[in-house]
């Protein structure tokens, strides 16, 4: 039994370690996109709130990736709504909300198989509605 949480443990430090890397990676990213927003004349912007569900979330794993999106430079969690699972998400630039709701549920997949425990299947979210009026 021993042996087994051994290897639950290296194969948990291995999720959350890649979720760090790429989620490093994220980060530097939105940062360069904002900087280069304020240093450069004219405006990109198209902010707007975004609905995005998250079929299958435990509240723990929605508040995470709350977290997460508010970390992200450019974006911002305005709501939360736990039943069904919502995020309500501003985004500065969100002129496509299908595209800008994929990156939310994208984050998210990422996120799952860091905090779920090793066993559980760590595929993340039903896919979630193109629809943001439905749930």
């Amino acid at each position: 039994m021993s042996a087994d949480v051994g290897r639950r443990a290296v194969v948990r430090t291995g999720r959350i370690l890649r979720f760090l890397g790429w989620f490093a990676v994220r980060l530097v990213v939105a940062n360069l996109v904002v900087a280069r927003e304020i240093l450069t004349p004219g405006w990109r912007l198209c902010p707007a709130i975004v609905r995005v569900p998250l079929p299958g979330t435990s509240s723990t794993e929605l508040v995470l990736t709350a977290l997460c999106v508010g970390l992200t430079p450019g974006t911002l969690t305005v709501g939360v709504r736990t039943t069904p699972p919502v995020l309500f998400v501003h985004g500065m630039y969100a002129d496509d909300p299908h595209a800008f709701r994929h990156q939310i549920v994208e984050l998210q997949r990422k996120l799952l198989p860091a905090v779920r425990p090793v066993g559980r299947q760590p595929a993340g979210p039903a896919p979630a509605a193109d629809d943001p009026d439905e749930g």
